[in-house]
């Protein structure tokens, strides 16, 4: 074949090869651009190197993962909040045991309470990860009292069984009810009304009731009940004298202490949901130094991903130690927590996503100067 007659046939956008259409061993974009059979498995192979195996979502024996062990996997991806994954950790531990029959140990429903962005839902469904357990996150201000338009509390267990019917430990599955400070009775009358409405049909759920869908029956006192919230205005419905509740460290981040049962009462909780919880656990607001951490060592972080991935094409990522400063101090102070520094990361790796795609990448890249600089 002549070099003018090669090039009127498409190419490979990786390999630059000529693709023989008629033989369809290739793939075509939404651009148009084609990959060959041959790349695409080189692609898998390298991806599946980097990444690893796909994980099983059955969980060991109960015997063989203990709460120090749930807490050591933890700290792979969460940085700090040691007194939460302590909690967290003890209470999914004994839903595993639930789980594999030992119905003696009682369940332990939890409330976590700090600032958005510092944890809560990362923590619980990394734990529920570990154990092999069905994890579904619900927000809170979805749900209505029946008879209302909206989703129910029965509804939760719909959801579930739809998205886990299959797993042989559904029946013990983490519920993370997310934002329930957003259900306090406060405010106009028809709101606290429709508040406590919402609350008393959560009560029913976490007290015990049976579900039917999916053609499965499940008896909602199996499941284990996790509850978050920012409870920001915790500090104004407390006692001045009393030292429970919300204090200042030398950098002024307000970090919960150590709040009861009153004092969520106070802000507008029903009294008998807060009496089904075992523990009410505080998230402290994180630190730069914290937020340093999570960027460049959680395995959460977008850089961390971005930079394994980046790996497989042979360049290797960097971050410079004054832009981790830089975007763990803003994320501090605009008070975004963890969330706000994979949208910084996404927005500074972009444009060398693009310089990759185009084959023009290679080598040591590192990201520095200002926020979207980056040097090569």
């Amino acid at each position: 074949m002549s070099k003018k007659n090669s090039q009127s046939f498409p190419r490979c956008a990786l390999c630059k090869g000529v693709i023989n259409i008629l033989g369809k061993s290739y793939v075509m974009g939404a651009t148009g651009r084609m990959a060959c059979r041959n790349c695409l498995e080189t692609s898998f192979h390298i991806l599946e190197e980097v990444v690893g195996p796909e994980e099983e979502t059955v969980s060991a024996p109960a015997q063989s993962v203990t709460p120090q062990h749930i807490i050591r996997e933890l700290d792979k991806s969460i940085i700090g909040q040691e007194q939460a994954k302590s909690a967290v950790a003890l209470a999914v531990w004994k839903q595993m045991l639930r789980a594999d029959g030992d119905n003696a140990v009682p369940r332990t429903n939890l409330l976590l309470y700090g600032p958005s962005g510092c944890g809560k839902t990362a923590i619980i469904r990394e734990a529920a990860k570990i154990a092999g357990l069905p994890f579904l996150t619900v927000d809170a201000t979805g749900i209505t009292e029946t008879g209302y338009r909206g989703k129910n509390a029965a509804d939760i267990v719909t959801d579930l069984l739809a998205g886990f019917k299959d797993h042989p430990h559904v029946r013990h599955a983490i519920i993370f009810i997310d934002e329930v400070d957003k259900l306090s009775a406060h405010g106009a009358d028809w709101r606290q009304a429709y508040c406590q409405g919402t609350q008393h049909a959560l009560l029913k759920l976490v007290e015990g009731m049976e579900v039917t869908a999916e053609g499965m029956a499940i008896n909602t006192t199996d499941l284990l009940f996790l509850f978050g919230g920012a409870f920001g205005r915790m500090q104004d419905v407390q006692r001045p004298a009393d030292p429970i509740g919300f204090v200042r460290d030398e950098q002024s981040y307000p970090i919960a202490v150590r709040c009861t049962a009153e004092d969520f009462c106070a802000y507008g909780m029903e009294r008998e949901l807060m009496g089904r919880i075992g523990r009410f656990v505080p998230v402290e607001q994180l630190t730069t130094e914290q937020m340093k951490r999570i960027l460049t060592e959680s395995s959460l972080s977008a850089f961390v991903k971005y930079k394994k991935f980046f790996r497989s094409h042979k360049v290797r990522l960097k971050l410079s130690g004054e832009l981790a400063e830089q975007l763990a101090r803003e994320a501090v102070a605009q008070g975004t927590g963890a969330r706000g520094l994979d949208g910084a990361v996404e927005a500074l790796v972009q444009p060398l996503l693009y310089a990759l795609a185009e084959g023009k990448l290679s080598g040591s890249v590192t990201l520095g100067g200002n926020a979207y600089g980056c040097t090569t």
